[in-house]
């Protein structure tokens, strides 16, 4: 794990400098990053910002998002623990990242990350990383084309129980504002399929953010 190399010396290091000042909120430094909080809603880098940072999710989750020119939001990827972020062609940041609840993440100095010093366990969780965040991005964009509103819903509480383990329970950390821009649906259309997925019986709701998957195969059915 990248956290794994943290030193004591490197706990007296300061902030990297290129680090947004009203940003900072260093806990723990590692020799290429600092371990920093963020509260709900907060924002950790900005659409246009300089880029220069990735970022490694210890707690918490991130949304992903992006303005569009008639002033709706997409959000294009939620990050759950052990996800990195951040990754630019440029130098300049496409999209905005925003902590959905309290969170804490490991910046890290992308040239840091890719010198001649980096260890070879590093480059390989690098890229392992940034291949499944490819994969993610892939799986996205096919449930945005391909299927309708309650198809994208029960895909939707599919991948949030894989990627958090959850079995049975799933304790969604987005409100259901979050989850419509996701899925490229209305708030309306979003409350409307949690209430028909009820009723068709794979999910039951136990409150506004956790639900009880009760037949994961129906689900799957649906979402294929």
């Amino acid at each position: 794990m990248l956290t794994e190399i943290a030193t004591t010396e490197t706990l007296r290091s300061p902030v990297p400098a290129a680090l947004p000042s009203n940003r900072r909120a260093p806990e723990t430094f590692i020799p290429a990053g600092a371990l920093m909080s963020f509260p709900r809603n907060s924002e950790i880098f900005a659409e246009g910002e300089v880029a220069g940072y990735v970022y490694k999710v210890v707690s918490g989750v991130v949304r992903i998002s992006k303005l569009l020119p008639d002033g709706r939001r997409q959000i294009s990827a939620f990050h759950l623990p052990g996800d990195m972020f951040g990754f630019e062609i440029g130098d300049i940041h496409h999209c905005s990242a925003e902590a959905v609840v309290p969170t804490k993440v490991v910046a890290f100095k992308w040239q840091g990350l890719i010198g001649a010093g980096a260890s070879t366990s590093l480059v390989r969780e690098l890229l392992t990383r940034t291949m499944i965040g490819l994969r993610h991005t892939q799986d996205h964009l096919l449930l945005l084309g391909r299927k309708n509103a309650l198809e994208r819903l029960a895909a939707f509480l599919l991948e949030m129980a894989d990627r958090s383990g959850s079995a049975e329970v799933l304790d969604l950390a987005m409100p259901r504002h979050d989850i419509a821009d996701y899925l490229g649906l209305t708030l309306e259309t979003v409350s409307r399929m949690f209430a028909e997925l009820k009723e068709m019986g794979p999910i039951k709701l136990e409150s506004a953010r956790r639900v009880r998957l009760l037949d994961r195969d129906k689900l799957k059915a649906m979402a294929a």
